[in-house]
């Protein structure tokens, strides 16, 4: 139940945001708010930029170099072309030049066949290209010289200096760069698109020219009519090794343009879209229609359901590690409904609050939000369970509250730490507050604390010592120490009350003697009045000693046999001469005795004590046995039939549960036995103490509680100084001493040893 209410309380928002319904002829026109403040986001938005989205696409696939192949094998198989060109000229020139021989068996040889120099040409162009009649004269007038070769190929050379593309524009604008990838490896370079680092057939072919105009270069002694040809044929032979590789390119690009993530614009909770009187623009019509998408969606259930299941794990996850690692750690269904209620309580609150804080933020723009959001009492959760409870359910509290607070406060990490830090310092400051003044003294720590959280997160930020920051700091000092302990002043008696705890406050009142419960005891019980008063002190001393709150167990030792009031005379330390259990059966004894429990208890709801107190009524005796009527009964049962019941005699318990009713159990049982002994001394005593202490242990009493053997054998320690303290020797007193007329003789006091009140 404490985990769905508290999802709903922490969630986004209780309800779908309703959102203007702008229209696009409302561009350009005012917009009209019922607040002040305009139009604000009530939750986190994340709305998608489909146009930014497309530009951010777009850039990464202009991003993405074309990819274009470039083949090396080119240039040698063009040189091999224009070889075995050359060659097959040269084979058939030679076969056309050579003299005719007349074939085995006849007498002449036939002529050549002039067509031999045809089928060359054809050869020669099939290899290469076609080539002009006038570029073919003048190879064969040259016979195709290797010396015309070495030329063609020279000058075909200067062409491939650099890779070769078919044209330009195929490469992009100058300057960009391209990836070459080597076809011959499959390694890749960038290539910057400028001459000659590429080159197209256009640009190649004009460097081939200004090569062979150089003086010397291309066949200076032939005619020119060969250079020209030798020239012609080395250009008609170049061809690209550089080709664009267009279905790489777009597939490169493709997957670029896909790895970019969808723009989001986020909007945070709080953030104004558009405020009164603001000029409406298309970005507010886009911004609205996204909000309206998403609000579409938004389902607020699964939204509480999500909240629910983290608080839910929260709780577990802390709960859990709590139980395991601290011994004290055992909270009841009470102090469980306390919590819950707690909880819930402040989570509703701080809702409020920090929609009153963001509407003072609207009406005063210069006032950070953050300054208003940091008066949040996030360290009264803590303090308030460290007065009512203990530390460990102070320390689950604090980390529970504040983590959901982060949480609810747009899932911010500031204000966890602020919340948990503060409360830490809380809990720790109020232990064993004695007045309304150490919580004030309490507050102040509290405020210094969340003032230097303030001022470290803005140095972490890098913001440094900023106007907002000191003026935040400033609220987080003074607010924290004012309203925390202001709120824990006013809800500590309504939660006393309503839940039966109590503080150190109220155990402050409760052990002035002047309580009405108290006072009555005195009068109708003397003797337990004063037997109460030296177990307080007993206890007290031993709480000291052992950890235990001193406060808690002074009080309820005073409280733990005002049930006695109502039949005083049955009891040893009110009995002045006779006493009414002679004429009582021990059974019937044991009753009356067994009876001031209950009594007690009626008194204790009577007088609204509170549930500790109550609590140690009930348990100061646990379940042992009436001693002295049992072992009365037993006497008396001697030699008779049948078998004395246990259960007549046995309190009913239950055993201590806390470490203080254990204190008040064993200074009752301790006290009750020391007055009985005729010469305490310390020797005695001590014996005493451990005697009494191991009759309980060893009957099991402590069982259900968290006393140690350390923790037993220090208490056995604090009772014997506190006895000590207690029974001491006093000297006789001479003649005249006390006042009054001198005796005849020396008068010695009967009692030599008293019971005075420890202070």
């Amino acid at each position: 139940m404490v985990s769905v209410l508290a999802g709903l309380l922490v969630a986004p928002g209780f309800a779908v945001q309703t959102l203007p319904q702008l229209r696009p002829e409302d561009v350009g026109r005012p917009f009209e708010s019922p607040s002040a403040a305009g139009f604000k986001a009530t939750r986190d938005y994340d709305l998608p930029d489909a146009a930014l989205t497309d530009r951010r696409r777009q850039e990464a696939r202009a991003g993405i170099r074309p990819v274009f192949d470039f083949n090396p094998a080119v240039v040698p198989d063009v040189q091999r072309s224009v070889h075995e060109g050359f060659d097959a000229l040269r084979t058939a020139l030679t076969r056309l030049d050579a003299p005719a021989r007349p074939a085995p068996g006849k007498r002449r040889a036939e002529p050549v066949d002039p067509s031999v120099l045809v089928q060359a040409r054809q050869g020669f162009e099939q290899r290469l290209f076609d080539v002009d009649d006038e570029d073919w004269k003048a190879l064969v007038d040259a016979r195709a010289a290797t010396e015309v070769e070495h030329a063609v190929l020279s000058v075909l050379s200067r062409g491939f200096v650099a890779p070769v593309v078919g044209v330009r524009e195929d490469l992009g604008p100058p300057g960009s760069f391209l990836t070459l990838r080597d076809l011959n490896d499959g390694s890749e370079h960038p290539s910057a698109v400028v001459a000659p680092a590429v080159l197209d057939v256009r640009e190649a072919r004009t460097e081939m020219d200004r090569w062979a105009s150089l003086p010397g270069n291309l066949l200076p002694d032939a005619p020119a009519l060969l250079r020209r040809a030798a020239l012609r044929i080395a250009k008609r032979a170049l061809r690209p090794n550089l080709t664009a590789n267009i279905a790489e390119t777009e597939r490169r690009r493709a997957l670029a343009a896909a790895g970019v993530k969808d723009a989001v614009i986020q909007i945070k909770r709080g953030q104004k879209i558009i405020g009164d009187g603001e000029l409406v623009t298309p970005d507010h019509l886009r911004m609205l229609a996204a909000m309206r998408a998403q609000t579409d969606r938004f389902d607020v259930f699964e939204a509480s359901g999500g909240t629910a299941a983290l608080v839910a794990l929260l709780l577990a996850g802390i709960w859990t590690f709590h139980r395991k690692a601290f011994r004290r750690f055992r909270p009841t269904r009470r102090d469980g409904l306390l919590l819950g209620v707690l909880l819930l309580m402040f989570l509703g609150a701080f809702r409020l609050a920090a929609a009153v804080a963001e509407a003072l933020h609207d009406r005063w723009p210069t006032l950070p939000l953050q300054a208003l959001l940091v008066l949040l009492p996030i360290a009264a959760g803590a303090m308030l369970v460290r007065l009512l409870l203990n530390q460990e359910l102070a320390l689950f509290f604090g980390l529970v509250l504040s983590m959901l607070v982060g949480v609810m406060l747009g899932n911010s990490l500031f204000f966890a730490v602020y919340g948990l830090l503060g409360s830490l310092v809380a809990a720790r400051q109020v232990a064993r507050a004695r007045d309304r003044a150490a919580l004030f003294r309490s507050g102040v720590w509290v405020g210094l604390m969340n003032a230097g959280v303030v001022l470290a997160f803005a140095l972490a930020a890098g913001k440094g010592p900023a106007r907002d920051a000191l003026l935040t700091a400033a609220f987080a000092a003074v607010g924290s120490a004012l309203i925390v302990p202001t709120l824990v002043l006013a809800l500590t008696p309504l939660l006393e009350l309503g839940f039966g705890y109590a503080s150190d406050l109220k155990l402050l009142e409760l052990a002035n003697l002047n309580h009405p419960a108290l006072k009555e005891l005195i009068v109708q019980s003397p003797g337990t009045y004063h037997h109460s008063i030296i177990v307080g002190s007993l206890v007290e001393a031993a709480a000291e000693a052992t950890g235990c709150n001193p406060l808690l167990g002074r009080t309820c030792a005073y409280y733990h046999d005002i049930g006695k009031g109502k039949n005083p005379l049955y009891f040893g330390e009110n009995q002045k001469g006779e006493n009414p259990h002679d004429c009582l059966a021990p059974g019937m004894s044991a009753v009356i005795i067994k009876r001031h429990v209950t009594d007690g208890l009626d008194l204790a709801r009577r007088y609204k004590l509170p549930r500790a107190v109550q609590d140690v009524i009930a348990q100061h005796h646990g379940t042992r046995l009436v001693g002295y009527f049992h072992h009365r009964a037993l006497k008396e049962a001697e030699g008779r039939e049948g078998a004395v019941e246990d259960a007549v005699f046995r309190y009913l318990g239950p055993r201590p549960q806390f470490r203080e009713a254990a204190l008040v159990m064993l200074a009752d049982a301790v006290e009750a036995a020391s007055r009985a002994m005729p010469e305490p001394t310390t020797e005695r005593l001590q014996a005493l103490v451990q005697r009494i202490i191991t009759a309980v242990f060893t009957e099991g009493q402590l069982d259900e509680c968290d006393l140690t053997l350390r923790d037993l054998n220090a208490i056995s320690l604090s009772f014997l100084n506190t006895l000590e303290g207690i029974y001491h020797s006093r000297p006789a007193y001479p003649p005249g001493a006390l006042g009054g007329a001198r005796p005849p003789a020396l008068v010695v006091a009967p009692e030599t040893r008293t019971v005075q009140r420890r202070s």
